[in-house]
């Protein structure tokens, strides 16, 4: 619908401001830099505080933020109440087992307990490297822009309180000194301790303690900066057996063909936590997208010095994945069980074609391996057996950089038994129903 006449009146006043900018005596470069962060700042202030909301698009955003705290006034019996009738609606929506399947607004009352896409996310397409950096200078200045008036007590009529959001509305623990006593348990076991070198030592026990630190009492934002580095050793491998087959050195699509498995994996575990509201706040953004750049380039100096190095790397800190989600679904065992699962997590592991997700498991046979995915506590149980593959296939890599033990896809070499055996069938009915065909007309 279009805007009321006040946003018209205000986009009519901001255009004029723009317009009369444009002819001020200010140097080129000085001219185009102000007008971009007028632009940016007069266009977020414009949409969060003064521009009214179109009435369609208020009541949807009412609606769903009403569900979810309707969702989170359950789960935290503290929470204050809600006085309005949308709320009221929505709390009894959610309370009564027999409409737990309706839908506002084309959304099911399970799905708004998680984000769909948040604002801050993707750009829309590939574009010029400028623009994508600009336009999520954008996105993120807003976001910043939110977060600092918001700490100071100003906040826009759409507003809605972190704690009546996921991941905080989830009510989730995480025991960090549970998680060091799994990983000294794991490790007195015979055969499971990482043998790594001192200074992959050293700069892994860092980084468990800076996340320890970092991230306490916020589980969900722990596991999205962890998804967010462990993908990146996998885009390293992968530039760096590009450019030993690119100089004619060695080649092995095979292995290749597995690291991007592992990537698309890994990948999902980062679309489940950024569902659940992991990425939230921006110095956790911040912190994740730079640490992973510099951990990049980190990776391929030590992949050219040392493939199995690299490797040995990054099975440490999978086995230290493996322990951290086994405390965590563990801990919060009930609480999982009556969460739903991300649309993210429900059409990873129920896809039809899982052929990827077969591919990055070395250790197993295609299609043995089918998780089940009814709730959160399934998710996270699903999450952590990944990485426990992940570690198995990091070993062999390593061993492989070694000693030469070969590394394949577990589809090579594997004929498909049961499609061969369904278009034996469809060949049979189909013959049959020509033979049938032909003696009616005969």
């Amino acid at each position: 619908p279009p805007p009321p006449p006040a946003a018209r009146a205000h986009t009519h006043t901001q255009t004029t401001t723009q317009a009369e900018m444009t002819n001020l005596t200010l140097p080129m470069p000085c001219s185009a830099i102000l007008l971009v962060l007028m632009s940016i700042i007069g266009r977020h202030c414009a949409l969060a505080f003064v521009l009214p909301t179109p009435a369609s698009s208020a009541s949807s955003r009412a609606t769903s933020s009403a569900l979810v705290r309707a969702r989170a006034s359950q789960h935290h019996p503290t929470t204050s109440r809600f006085s309005t009738s949308t709320d009221e609606e929505a709390a009894s929506t959610l309370a009564d087992p027999a409409t737990a399947g309706v839908t506002a607004n084309n959304q099911t009352v399970c799905d708004c307990l998680y984000i769909e896409k948040s604002e801050y996310g993707d750009g829309t397409r590939p574009e010029n490297a400028l623009l994508l950096g600009l336009d999520n200078f954008r996105r993120q200045g807003g976001s910043i822009l939110q977060e600092a008036l918001a700490s100071v007590g100003i906040t826009g009529k759409d507003y809605v309180d972190p704690d009546l959001m996921p991941p905080n509305c989830l009510g989730l623990t995480l025991d960090s000194e549970a998680v060091r006593e799994a990983e000294r348990r794991r490790e007195a076991r015979a055969g499971e301790k990482v043998e790594a070198n001192p200074v992959s030592r050293v700069l892994y026990d860092v980084g468990c303690y800076f996340l320890d630190e970092l991230f306490e009492d916020r589980p969900i934002a722990r596991f999205w900066f962890l998804e967010t580095i462990a993908r990146i050793p996998y885009f390293s491998y992968v530039s760096m057996l590009h450019m030993y087959e690119s100089f004619g050195w060695w080649r092995e699509p095979e292995l290749r063909k597995v690291h991007n498995a592992q990537e698309y994996n890994e990948l999902h575990h980062l679309l489940i936590m950024e569902a659940l509201g992991g990425n939230a706040r921006f110095r956790d953004r911040f912190l994740g997208y730079h640490v992973a750049i510099a951990y990049y380039w980190a990776i391929n100096v030590l992949f050219l010095a040392s493939p199995a190095a690299a490797y040995e790397f990054m099975e440490l800190l999978e086995s230290h994945a493996v322990d951290t989600y086994s405390v965590f679904f563990n801990e919060n065992k009930e609480r999982l069980k009556t969460l739903p699962p991300p649309k993210v997590a429900r059409s990873y592991y129920k896809a039809a074609n899982l052929y990827l997700f077969d591919d990055f498991q070395v250790s197993k046979k295609p299609k043995t391996r089918r998780p089940p995915c009814d709730n959160l506590y399934d998710v996270f149980k699903n999450i952590s057996e990944d990485e426990a593959e992940h570690v198995r296939t990091m070993k062999a890599c390593k061993d492989y950089s070694r000693v030469g033990d070969i590394v394949v896809s577990p589809h090579l070499g594997i004929t498909d038994d049961v499609d061969e055996e369904e278009k034996r069938r469809a060949w049979i009915e189909w013959s049959e129903m020509l033979n049938s065909g032909a003696e009616e007309d005969f």
